[in-house]
């Protein structure tokens, strides 16, 4: 039987703002910016990508009172990330030396966290 998906053609966090959105996820987070305009933004790391799409209607990417979400990054060091975010003044929650959530000024909730052991 063929494949019948190809490909993951977007996995989409909306955003209100499509400069702050790449501020904060390509100059602080260290995503690489692949495709820009006033609406869509394709951002990528090494094993993979993510679409910035602009709406003036946002549903946050985050499953309600779980406090979980399906996007999770790695960080080199959880403690470093979080620190620098939060003097940039996003909102950070610590769930432990190696792990917790950052949500950005839409709503959507992005897990971090490193896999170091001390």
């Amino acid at each position: 039987m063929p494949k019948l998906v190809s490909d993951i053609g977007h996995v989409i966090l909306q955003v209100g703002d499509m400069d702050k959105a790449v501020k904060l996820y390509c100059e602080t987070l260290g995503f690489e910016l692949k495709e820009h305009s006033p609406e869509w933004s394709v951002i990528s790391t090494r094993l993979g990508e993510l679409t910035l799409y602009k709406t003036p209607k946002i549903t946050p990417l985050v499953l309600r009172g779980a406090d979980v979400t399906p996007i999770s990054l790695h960080v080199t060091s959880f403690e470093e990330a979080a620190d620098q975010l939060e003097k940039k003044g996003y909102s950070v929650k610590r769930k432990g030396k190696n792990s917790g959530t950052l949500t950005d000024p839409w709503g959507n909730m992005i897990e971090l966290h490193d896999h170091r052991k001390a």
